[in-house]
């Protein structure tokens, strides 16, 4: 391992080393290429002074390192220090040529097929309208026979030393670590993080069945962890219907508190439910069957595994479907309750209707009778109103938009509307509090307090108050409505804004009303976002709060 670390750390030292010197040595061959554009740009102004003062300088000045060339101004080529001139073709088009004519001066680099030379030429255009291009080729072997390829390699050289010596000492710093390790000893950590895939692959022998108890462990708790929250009951029982796995749920639901390990499914209930549901799971059906215990409605649902093609147990859920029975009772004994109310004044609307139609009517009392017609359809009128409304309440729809909103002035309003009734019953009432605007339904807002305070006064005693107070404190909005009335029982309190229910039948014969005002009013406020609250004691009255969370 020692070894091939080594091998690694060195290798990549030397790859290192050895682009850097290439890119050094491209960095110079550049930096040269820079240094003989300038020597050409010295050494062609220095010439031109020459020629234009001596005609015969060029051919006098013998040999030269840089080639040199003297072009008329029409291409042809007058001088050259490399070939015969005569023997030349025209310059005119060449790149740098042609630049110097038109810009005075101009450099060109042109490269051999090998790329490894290049020849830099500059051109610089003379007063007589001739132009003077001096060459020179830039060799990369050129460079390195300069010197400087020498030190070059002895530094590469003495890096890869330097690189090999410290590869060794990396490498044995790396392994060190690892080879103290105690592999024996569970709680040794490893010394670096990527050797731990390896670590756990070594040590997997000695842990292996711990690993494999800690997992059953571990879902055994998550198991019960599932199971024993659950609300609903829970039972696996296999082809014997000995059980295998319940919760305290089904416990709870079935079975008899004093067995606290049942060992079959009979020993925890033997209802026909019950039973007739395990059977057919066993018999490979899924089934659904309801069960009533302890004034509670369930539903059992038993499915059964299968373990290739065969059954070998089942699995048996209990849900508590108690609320969706007492919503089904409730709305069964809410169209009971409307037949019935409905039917009261059809009948008596029909009752006089028949007898005025047979002419057994005397004609004085013609005008009663009708008066008792008006009187009941106004009743069905009223409670056809009332049932709208909540259906419309409870699918959340209002043909209205909500809207800023005064109690206060609301309540001013509803009070002049029932002046007359509770002058009538001798009640007296009162309006306190300031303005306070809720974001809500004006009708629906209007309806609550109207009812409110109906109820109010309806429930009464003679003589007696109603208060009413809007307030606009700093969590809300609160509506009150007190009165000295008869008051409500304890155990009423919740019931009475159930649909029709009426606390003492004998006394509210005697009053007018569809038993759904307060009904109305809950799903009012719920819709708006409020509470209702209810404080009240028996003969002594009745305190009726509302609460709207400020917007």
């Amino acid at each position: 391992m020692t070894k091939k670390i080594f091998k690694s750390i060195f290798a990549a030292s030397v790859i290192a080393i050895v682009v850097c010197f290439l890119c050094v040595s491209f960095v110079l061959y550049g930096y040269f290429g820079d240094i003989i554009e300038s020597e050409l740009k010295e050494e062609a102004a220095i010439i031109s002074t020459e020629v234009q003062e001596d005609d015969g300088f060029l051919e006098r000045m013998g040999h030269t390192d840089n080639r040199i060339t003297l072009v008329a101004s029409d291409g042809t080529v007058l001088f050259d220090s490399v070939e015969d001139a005569d023997a030349m073709d025209n310059h005119a088009q060449r790149e740098e040529i042609a630049e110097a004519m038109e810009d005075g001066d101009s450099f060109a680099v042109r490269y051999s097929d090998t790329l490894s030379t290049r020849t830099i030429y500059y051109a610089m255009q003379l007063d007589d309208g001739n132009v003077l291009r001096i060459a020179q080729e830039q060799s990369m072997v050129a460079l390195l026979l300069k010197g400087v390829i020498g030190p070059f390699i002895v530094i590469v050289i003495i890096a890869i030393i330097i690189s090999a010596f410290i590869s060794r000492l990396l490498a044995r710093k790396i392994v060190e670590p690892i080879n103290g390790m105690d592999l024996n000893n569970m709680e040794t950590e490893e010394p670096y993080y990527e050797l731990s895939p390896l670590m756990e692959k070594i040590r997997s022998q000695n842990r292996h069945i711990n690993a494999q108890l800690s997992e059953m462990q571990r879902r055994q708790k998550e198991f019960i962890a599932i199971t024993e929250n659950m609300s609903e009951g829970f039972l696996m029982i296999d082809r014997k219907m000995e059980i295998l796995a319940y919760n305290t749920a089904i416990i709870d639901i079935l079975g008899d508190p004093g067995i606290e390990h049942p060992h079959t499914a009979f020993e925890l209930n033997r209802s026909e439910g019950f039973r007739t549901a395990i059977e057919k799971a066993l018999k490979g059906i899924h089934n659904q069957q309801p069960l009533e215990m302890k004034n509670k409605f369930y539903n059992i649902m038993a499915n059964p595994v299968l373990e290739k093609s065969e059954i070998v147990g089942a699995v048996i859920m209990i849900v508590d479907v108690t609320e969706k029975e007492q919503r089904e009772k409730l709305r069964r004994e809410f169209t009971s309750n409307v037949s019935h109310e409905l039917k009261t004044p059809l009948t008596t609307i029909y009752g006089v209707s028949d007898m005025m139609a047979e002419g057994i009517v005397k004609q004085a009392d013609i005008a009663g009778f009708a008066q008792n017609i008006k009187d009941e359809s106004g009743r069905m009128i009223s409670l056809i109103d009332d049932i709208i409304k909540l259906s419309r309440l409870d699918e959340n729809s209002s043909p209205e938009e909500f809207c800023k909103t005064d109690l206060f002035e609301i309540a001013k309003n509803v009070i002049d509307r029932l002046t007359h009734m509770s002058e009538e019953h001798g009640i007296k009432m009162y309006l306190e509090g300031g303005h306070a605007f809720v974001n809500g339904i004006p009708s629906l807002c209007d309806e609550i307090v109207y009812n409110l305070c109906e109820n109010a006064i309806k429930y009464n005693r003679e003589n007696g108050s109603v208060i009413i107070s809007v307030n606009d404190l700093s969590e809300g909005v609160t509506l009150t409505v007190e009165d000295t009335g008869i008051g409500i029982p304890y155990e009423y309190r919740d019931r009475i804004f159930e649909r029709f229910f009426r606390i003492d039948e004998s006394h509210c014969q005697k009053i007018d009303g569809t038993g759904l005002g307060l009904s109305i009013v809950k799903h009012a406020i719920s819709h708006m976002g409020g509470t209702i609250e209810v404080e009240s004691a028996e003969g002594v009255g009745t305190k009726m709060i509302v609460r709207f969370p400020r917007q």
